[in-house]
């Protein structure tokens, strides 16, 4: 059910929330981590927070496909012959050709709006734009910053830091790390980390109310 993998992934964000509020209460004097300790440590939960986002959207249109009168697999079958037959099809219509090898990326929110609008029909629960697009945008480029290491994902996230609603100064660039982005700046009021999972809590809400 789309509610429950919503509720797990909710799930996951808060024992991530939990996770970090019990990391950063042991920094600075007094603590047993480093800021560099916590810096990494913040890189580990927030790539997390993102994996688990992509397992989100591809078990949401896992489920739909499998499920919605409108998709193209219900639609093109009256019946089949077992219950769980329409999930194993709906896997193996998503997944890449060369599956377990190689995998479909599900980073890019909009590739996920334009395979609902492939294979669901109109009126899926995938809206474009999402209410926290542009947040989860911001966040791919942190993650990328983090996972790839590239020089490309690197100047995007230089690129990111510099601009609004962030905007810091070329000093305050120098020898930042995406860790050290992540703890020690603020977006909203908090801390980068916290405000990241409350974007893809809000998220993970608007695709299931």
């Amino acid at each position: 059910m789309p509610t429950s993998a919503r509720d797990r992934y909710l799930s996951s964000l808060a024992h991530i929330d939990s996770a970090y509020t019990k990391i950063t209460a042991q920094v600075g004097r007094g603590g047993v981590l480093s800021f560099p300790d916590v810096h990494k440590l913040t890189e580990g939960l927030f790539l997390s927070a993102w994996t688990y986002w992509e397992g989100f959207l591809r078990q949401l249109l896992w489920l739909d496909l499998s499920a919605s009168p409108n998709s193209v697999l219900i639609s093109d079958v009256k019946k089949f012959r077992t219950k769980k037959a329409p999930h194993r099809l709906a896997e193996l219509i998503l997944n890449h050709p060369d599956h377990p090898d190689k995998f479909v990326e599900w980073s890019d929110y909009n590739n996920v709006v334009k395979r609902a609008n492939e294979f669901l029909g109109a009126g899926h629960r995938f809206v474009n734009p999402l209410p926290q697009g542009t947040d989860i945008a911001q966040l791919k480029r942190i993650r990328n910053a983090i996972a790839h290491k590239s020089d490309r994902a690197w100047d995007s996230f230089i690129s990111l830091v510099g601009a609004a609603p962030f905007s810091l100064a070329r000093t305050q660039r120098r020898g930042l790390t995406p860790g050290r982005f992540l703890y020690s700046h603020q977006w909203n009021g908090v801390s980068v980390m916290q405000n990241s999972v409350a974007s893809l809590r809000a998220a993970a809400g608007e695709l299931v109310p």
